[in-house]
């Protein structure tokens, strides 16, 4: 799915892969290095006072609306992570890991002068502004 209809559905509700309302889209957070929709921040809960980092690997669009590969109990008891504007590495390998999917950092995005190996906590993702 094309990046400008994904950042259009910004506000809009996310659904799991039954159909089922999630929450509605708070922001969506890009990869740092290609610029490419990575991360959706979600509000859930009763009065969406929640909110839940949910990938956006497979996303496809039915009827207007975004629909995740994941189900709702899936999203709603994922790891609590901070929205700061940006994912460190860590934080984003442990959501990965929690959805199942592999993770493989492009460490180019922030690499350490000397070693080449990506800097303690930085950031890879960012949020669209």
């Amino acid at each position: 799915m094309d990046k400008q209809r994904i950042l259009e559905h910004r506000g809009g509700d996310l659904r799991d892969r039954d159909g089922d309302k999630i929450g509605s889209i708070d922001e969506i957070y890009l990869d740092a290095q290609t610029n490419e929709p990575e991360w959706a921040l979600v509000n859930t809960g009763l009065f969406g006072t929640k909110r839940t980092f949910v990938p956006l690997t497979d996303v496809t669009e039915q009827d207007g609306t975004l629909t995740v590969p994941f189900d709702k109990s899936t999203v709603k008891d994922a790891p609590k992570v901070e929205p700061d504007g940006q994912l460190t590495h860590s934080e984003e390998e442990e959501l990965y890991g929690y959805y199942g999917i592999d993770y493989r950092p492009d460490a180019a995005s922030d690499e350490g002068p000397e070693t080449g190996e990506p800097e303690p906590g930085g950031a890879r993702l960012r949020k669209y502004e």
